[in-house]
């Protein structure tokens, strides 16, 4: 007697996919802040919110997974794709949105250490099996930090030389803490096998 295999029920799927929509969320803030920031249309503001929204709903993912057993390999996979998207590739764009960095066409190498060194670091942990602790600064974090950066460039009048200068130093430094080996403790309760 053969046995067929039943349908999984559709509130079944739906509860198991719940983080990864929040993933898919996730990822979308960071496509409309590509969007916003495409011909320099001053939406800077509103993306570095975008930003900081995305990386509440990321940080929520996790524990959703979690309370709900909905941890995966696919969901970690997934998770790094719009990682990238919304805190590496978004804040990089919005950067370059802002006077007087806009301006400065040599200064784009240096800002596109941010979603390098952050691919870097996704593709890391996506390999390695870490689960107490992170191993080199989240790019989440990494990205909130530059998003905050550009509130604070977007709502006041810096002199050109400081913001420069200041635009290269954020960035050379969290580059180089995403691709570092620090170990850094984490919260319990992370991702489908983990947070990035």
């Amino acid at each position: 007697m053969s046995h067929t295999n039943k349908p999984e029920p559709i509130s079944s799927l739906f509860r198991r996919n719940i983080p990864n929509l929040l993933t898919l969320a996730n990822m979308l803030l960071g496509l409309i802040v590509l969007y916003l920031s495409i011909g320099n249309a001053g939406h800077a503001v509103l993306s570095c919110i975008l930003i900081l929204i995305a990386a509440v709903v990321d940080a929520f993912d996790g524990t959703i997974a979690r309370l709900l057993g909905a941890e995966s390999d696919f969901g970690k996979q997934l998770d790094s794709f719009a990682d990238l998207t919304t805190f590496g590739l978004a804040p990089f764009a919005v950067l370059l949105t802002l006077e007087p960095i806009r301006a400065t066409p040599t200064l784009l190498p240096v800002l596109a250490l941010h979603p390098l060194a952050g691919a870097f670091r996704l593709a890391r942990f996506n390999l390695g099996n870490y689960t107490d602790y992170f191993v080199g600064l989240p790019i989440t974090a990494a990205g909130s930090i530059q998003a905050c950066f550009g509130l604070v460039l977007s709502r006041f009048n810096f002199l050109s030389r400081w913001v420069l200068g200041s635009a290269t130093l954020l960035t050379i430094a969290l580059s180089l803490l995403m691709v570092s080996k620090l170990k850094i403790t984490k919260h319990k309760g992370g991702r489908r096998a983990n947070h990035q």
